[in-house]
């Protein structure tokens, strides 16, 4: 699993209107090119737990894969492909034993140092954030300053030096995946991707479009390169 999009979902938007997003964006790219991160922390567990088994069916039909945010054991029950751990959400470890030996996790990085523990635990992904300004999900939350585009490139040096031999991954993967996050869109993938990102993780950028399919394939387009 190296999704090059991971779509974050904003409850701001809506269910039907993530949904269709997730369609139209998963209709743009290549199959498995798109990774749809679920992301509620507001919603009652019940509530959330039917919209993951929602997305999970969509997903499914679209090629798409489905992480869900924080609760591995909810990846698990609705059969998701994977796990984001934000921060003090848990360990690598303790997420694959409740999703799964071969769940694909994904880590928040907002330091080096991060970076270096999502390493030393086995992690997939560590999502960089946030490289450019930007807004939380909720629309009452502070803007964010960015941290440029060197955490990229400090990232992917640590990811290069420090990641262990693929058999020795716990995942039976190779090196950590760098994905950009914070301020991501059509503008900037590129240079994302020349700092040194696999892939990128948007969420208005998407969402908050009419034709998500169209910036989707232009944020595809932008990391061709990498791939």
């Amino acid at each position: 699993m190296r999704p090059r999009v991971v779509l974050v979902t904003d409850p701001v938007f809506g269910d039907d209107g993530i949904v269709r997003c997730v369609e139209a964006v998963a209709h743009a790219l290549p199959e498995g090119a798109l990774a749809v991160q679920l992301r509620d922390k507001q919603r009652p567990l019940v509530s959330l737990r039917v919209f993951a088994s929602r997305l999970r069916l969509v997903t499914r039909a679209v090629g798409a894969a489905l992480v869900i945010n924080g609760d591995a054991r909810l990846a698990r029950d609705v059969g998701a492909d994977g796990v984001h751990l934000g921060t003090g959400a848990g360990t690598v470890q303790g997420a694959r034993a409740a999703a799964g030996a071969d769940a694909w996790v994904s880590v928040s990085a907002h330091s080096d140092a991060d970076v270096r523990r999502a390493i030393a635990d086995g992690a997939d992904a560590a999502l960089v954030s946030p490289v450019f300004p930007s807004r939380p999900p909720s629309l009452h939350a502070a803007a964010k300053e960015g941290r440029g585009l060197e955490a990229l490139r400090s990232a992917r040096a640590l990811a290069q030096t420090l990641a262990p031999d693929a058999a020795d991954h716990p995942s039976g993967g190779d090196r950590l995946a760098v994905y950009a996050l914070g301020g991501v869109d059509a503008d900037n993938a590129r240079a994302c991707a020349q700092a040194g990102a696999d892939g990128v993780a948007v969420v208005r950028a998407l969402l908050a479009t009419p034709d998500p399919g169209r910036i989707a394939r232009a944020l595809h387009d932008a990391l061709t390169a990498r791939w």
